[in-house]
């Protein structure tokens, strides 16, 4: 009699984010190929690791309304993702967007495009992960709340993202992937990292290289 092996049980959402956020970002990029923002939007805000869910807003005009309604529906844990659509003139996120992302619980804020008042991005008070390609004095307005699409697919940085995808942002860049692409190589990336010191200590202790670079 065959025996059908039982199906592989999906990491639950909590657990899956709670184990990315230990794994060096670099460490995914040994193992994936696909999610990676292009590396011009960078850390702009605290400078700590950026980690949660996706809620997207598609910003199809400089609407500061627009932009205060995705915030006001932001839930504890997501990251709002703003998808500028070729804006990197007026900035969309600053002081006061930051604080209300954080008063309504956000792990960060994502942009392709430019924000402002960088210096209270970085607040240990009021500040969060923003990442962003620059910085502008310029901002959006406050028009009619029209000129925005929340919770739809967006393209940052090359990458298409979707509300409840994973995004992860630290100093090296951010990458932004479905729940199930990273339970895919989440335990390797652990096991490469628990590995990695002792890789590490072995070369500065003078072993050959060509052993511990696998060349033979």
């Amino acid at each position: 009699m065959s025996v059908t092996a039982p199906a592989q049980v999906p990491l639950a959402q909590a657990e899956l984010l709670e184990r990315v956020q230990h794994v060096d970002l670099p460490t995914l990029g040994h193992l994936l190929e696909e999610g990676f923002v292009d590396p011009a939007i960078r850390r702009l805000g605290q400078p700590r690791r950026l980690a949660g869910t996706a809620a997207t807003l598609a910003l199809d005009a400089p609407d500061a309304t627009a932009v205060n309604r995705a915030l006001v529906a932001l839930r504890p844990g997501e990251v709002l993702v703003v998808d500028m659509r070729g804006d990197h003139t007026h900035a969309p996120i600053g002081a006061v967007t930051v604080a209300a992302a954080r008063a309504r619980g956000a792990a960060g804020i994502l942009v392709d495009g430019v924000v402002t008042d960088v210096d209270a991005l970085t607040d240990p008070h009021s500040g969060l992960p923003v990442h962003a390609r620059g910085s502008s004095c310029l901002t959006t307005k406050r028009l009619d709340g029209e000129g925005g699409r929340h919770q739809v697919p967006v393209d940052i940085g090359g990458v298409r993202v979707t509300s409840g995808d994973i995004v992860l942002g630290d100093a090296n860049g951010v990458i932004a992937l479905p729940p199930a692409a990273l339970a895919a190589v989440v335990h390797q990336a652990e096991l490469s990292d628990a590995a990695e010191p002792e890789l590490l200590a072995r070369i500065r202790a003078g072993e050959d290289l060509r052993t511990l670079l696998h060349l033979g």
